[in-house]
């Protein structure tokens, strides 16, 4: 029971942790200093004064219109007791005070789970300060119902450094957190910090027994550092659907790592991935290390629709896999809090490689390479930047550079490491 509470609690706290962000719509608006940028560091949790053991974040903050001084604040993956409690973007209002910018808000919050239960209100208060590259963040919830008072501490420093005007943003892959706590430990899997995965979709897989194992995996095979990222295209076996909601499923199931959320969509799996995470520049280019082993047997779909005939790949000896590595810059009118403005794996005008709101994309795809290699991707640019609109931004890492038509070869592992990416 005691288990249960807590990780009702858990779930409370996910949900309303930067909620206390300030929504007074009559704050004047000042000229303040520009914070936006990823921000790396070490938050604790403390119930009732007990502390919880430091864990790995990564928070972003990105301009909201011409003024610096509202912005929005991004937590993705975020997880308590290594727990995943989902992604958190929140809007926030900055002020500046002696070169120091500081952020800071309250709100009484009500709250019910999705079993209907009643939390009761949440007074939560919100306290940031950025001092050139550090940010720190105190957060205090209480919540009267379990007479508990909750306070969260971050403490980390921006992922940027200037260069003939530009920034650099460092993806090193060396921090890893649990994306979904199985009860047994083969159904734990973790993610990158900062970074989604379609290893959720694995997860529902390895627990209807049609996949032995996750398609993205920590490795100690680095180019430099500790850890880097397997990739890996998996056979899924494949079987037909199963009445109304369990559809089709595929024989061969890609890997993919990207920015952005992965939300369960069972009806079309490739509507899941909504890629891009809001970004406030122009990026220049994407550098970083791979190395790609192809699997031996490739299959396909001869029938489109793909998604409803996945299940029925067969094998086609003529072809070799492939992977790709992609980033993609796009328009979006605003940032929806459910995620309904992201482009997806779908085909058409919500697809991340179709839709007229692409802004800018580069791409490598290749094969067989045994060698850590460095790669350089510069941006095809499909519209002009524009500093007045709101944008997304996404990276995607694919072992099976066709995996949305359900194509590939089981066994095709894409290795990737230290990232870094260029924006002016």
């Amino acid at each position: 029971m005691k288990k249960s509470l807590l990780y009702l609690f858990m779930l409370v706290c996910s949900v309303t942790l930067f909620t206390g962000c300030s929504d007074d719509d009559d704050t004047e608006f000042v000229q303040v200093t520009d914070i936006s940028g990823d921000y790396q560091g070490r938050l604790v949790v403390s119930i009732n004064g007990s502390a919880a053991e430091p864990v790995s974040q990564l928070i972003s903050i990105v301009k909201l219109g011409e003024q610096n001084s509202q912005v929005l604040l991004s937590l993705r993956n975020f997880s308590f007791a290594e727990q995943l409690v989902g992604d958190i973007e929140v809007p926030c209002t900055v002020v500046e005070k002696d070169g120091v910018q500081e952020f800071s808000g309250q709100k009484d919050l009500s709250f019910t789970t999705e079993f209907g239960t009643v939390l009761g209100t949440l007074p939560t208060s919100v306290n940031g300060t950025v001092e050139g590259k550090s940010i720190n963040i105190k957060i205090g919830v209480t919540v009267t119902t379990l007479n508990q008072t909750v306070d969260v501490v971050f403490d980390g420093e921006r992922l940027v450094e200037g260069e003939s005007g530009n920034t650099k943003t460092y993806y090193d892959f060396e921090t890893w957190v649990a994306g979904v706590e199985g009860q047994e430990p083969e159904m734990t899997f973790y993610e990158p910090t900062g970074w989604s995965s379609s290893n959720t979709g694995a997860h529902f897989l390895k627990a209807m027994q049609k996949a032995d194992r996750y398609v993205i995996t920590q490795s100690d095979d680095a180019y430099s550092g500790t850890s880097a990222v397997k990739i890996q295209s998996i056979d899924t076996k494949g079987s037909p659907a199963l009445g109304g909601w369990i559809p089709a499923i595929p024989k061969i199931t890609s890997g993919s790592l990207f920015l952005g959320s992965f939300v369960t969509d069972i009806a079309n799996t490739l509507n899941s991935t909504k890629f891009g995470i809001p970004f406030s520049q122009k990026p220049v280019s994407l550098k970083g290390w791979y190395k790609y082993t192809p699997g031996e047997e490739y299959y396909i779909v001869n029938q489109e629709p793909y998604k409803d005939h996945c299940n029925e790949a067969v094998v086609d000896n003529s072809k070799t896999d492939e992977f790709a590595i992609s980033a993609v810059l796009y328009e979006t009118e605003d940032y929806a809090e459910d995620l309904s403005d992201c482009l997806t794996g779908v085909d058409g005008e919500d697809g991340i490689y179709t839709s007229s709101r692409v802004a800018a994309i580069a791409q490598l795809t290749g094969g067989k390479q045994e060698s850590w290699k460095e790669f350089t991707l510069n941006f095809d640019w499909k519209k002009e930047y524009d500093a007045n609109k709101k944008y997304r931004f996404t990276i995607i890492c694919s072992s099976s550079k066709d995996g949305d038509k359900f194509w590939g070869a089981p066994g095709s592992t894409l290795m990737v490491d230290n990232f870094e990416l260029t924006a002016e």
